[in-house]
C-alpha cells in the first residue's frame, strides 16, 4: 500500500503534520501514490516526478519535497540505499492494495498452478513468512 516518507530531521512527524497547507509532495506521475496523495493531502502541493521511485527519495532528501508518497514495499527497498536512518517511513498506510502476478492469456495452466502454489503458501504461513522477512524487515541485509 501506499506510505508516506520524511527526511528523517524533518518537522513532519506523522501523517497528520504532512497535510498542511503548502506541503511539498513527491509522488511518482500517474501511480497510486498520486491519486492517493491528492485525497489525503488536499491542501499540499503535490510534485508529480516522472520515472522511478528513488527519484522520490532523492527529492525528499534534497529538500526538493518535505514529504513522499509511494509504495511503502518501494519505499522500504529504495531507503536502503541511503545511510541508515536516513528516512522516517510513517506507520500508517494511506492504501492497501494486494500483492499480484501476471501471466500470459495463452497459460491458463500457469495460471491455475500460480493461483494453487499462492493459497498453499498462505495456509501453510510461508507467504507471511517470507514478506516479513523481504519486505517488511531489513533482517535480509544481515544474511546477504
Amino acid at each position: 500500500g501506499s506510505t508516506v516518507f520524511t527526511k528523517a530531521d524533518s518537522k513532519f512527524k506523522t501523517t497528520e503534520d504532512c497535510k498542511a497547507k503548502g506541503t511539498k509532495i513527491a509522488v511518482l506521475l500517474g501511480a497510486t501514490g498520486e491519486k492517493e496523495a491528492k485525497n489525503a493531502f488536499p491542501d499540499a502541493d503535490i510534485k508529480s516526478y516522472k520515472g522511478g521511485g528513488p527519484l522520490l527519495l532523492d527529492a525528499v532528501n534534497n529538500g526538493q519535497a518535505d514529504c513522499g508518497v509511494n509504495d511503502v514495499s518501494a519505499v522500504k527497498g529504495q531507503s536502503t540505499a541511503y545511510p541508515a536512518g536516513s528516512f522516517t517511513i510513517m506507520p500508517d498506510l494511506l492504501s492497501k492494495e494486494p500483492l499480484a502476478f501476471a501471466t500470459r492469456y495463452d497459460e491458463p495452466d500457469l495460471l491455475v498452478w500460480m493461483n494453487l502454489f499462492l493459497d498453499q503458501v498462505s495456509v501453510d504461513g510461508r507467504l507471511q513468512k517470507n514478506l516479513d522477512y523481504w519486505v517488511n524487515s531489513e533482517d535480509w541485509k544481515k544474511d546477504h
